[in-house]
């Protein structure tokens, strides 16, 4: 990944949950700015741009010129807050980043020739979807495309057999021996059912629609003692 995308920044100077507020409502999102030759920053930018910029084909891994105050800092965006309604951004924070230092980055794993498994019906259960990895913000992989062809039930593919796709100099930020998939054997109905028992899971009962549920019969000894 080498592209770049900038966005310009200007100075928050009023702070506080009003201020955000009126801020979003034209438009803009606040934020902060902090890390490498850059002191904590309270800023905002476009929302439209950022949202852009976040959805590359480099997703959150996006680089950011990031323009303010005459100087323009290399960054990606970290901790996107959203609204735990709409899913609108509502704050961001950019971290500014030494381009010849490495940075801890989770890269998504692609699975491919999932068409060509085995000939033996096997199910494959991904466990990682996304790989952490030190590497330079300029060599930051958009992901990693892992062939599943020929695996068969029992089959394991792990962190260490996407090392080939590393950039010269990064290394992965997690056990090599992590697993990233395996293929499974399809589950029976039966092996389901004494799963969901296990795990305490009942099926609900039918609701019968239009239908009064039957009235227990009195207790004629209460008539009698009246």
């Amino acid at each position: 990944m080498s592209d770049q995308l900038r966005i310009v920044a200007d100075h928050r100077t009023q702070l506080g949950k009003g201020a955000t507020g009126r801020l979003r409502r034209t438009g803009r999102l606040p934020g902060i700015v902090y890390g490498y030759q850059v002191d904590p920053t309270p800023v905002h930018v476009d929302a439209l741009a950022l949202y852009h910029a976040l959805h590359t084909e480099a997703g959150a891994n996006a680089l950011i010129r990031l323009e303010f105050d005459g100087d323009t800092h290399l960054t990606v965006a970290r901790d996107v807050q959203r609204h735990p309604v709409k899913g609108e951004m509502q704050h961001v924070d950019f971290l500014a980043v030494d381009k010849d230092g490495q940075i801890s980055v989770e890269v998504p794993v692609h699975l491919t020739e999932e068409d060509d498994l085995g000939d033996d019906s096997g199910v494959v259960n991904q466990i990682l979807y996304t790989v952490p990895v030190l590497v330079k913000p300029l060599e930051v992989p958009n992901y990693f495309e892992l062939s599943i062809a020929g695996l068969e039930i029992g089959d394991v593919k792990r962190v260490e057999d996407l090392a080939g796709l590393l950039p010269a100099g990064a290394e992965f930020d997690i056990e090599p021996e992590r697993t990233v998939i395996t293929i499974n054997a399809p589950m029976s109905e039966e092996a389901l059912e004494a799963l969901e028992e296990s795990a305490g899971i009942e099926a609900d009962e039918p609701e019968l629609i239009g239908e009064e549920p039957e009235e227990a019969p009195a207790d004629e000894s209460s008539d009698d003692a009246g």
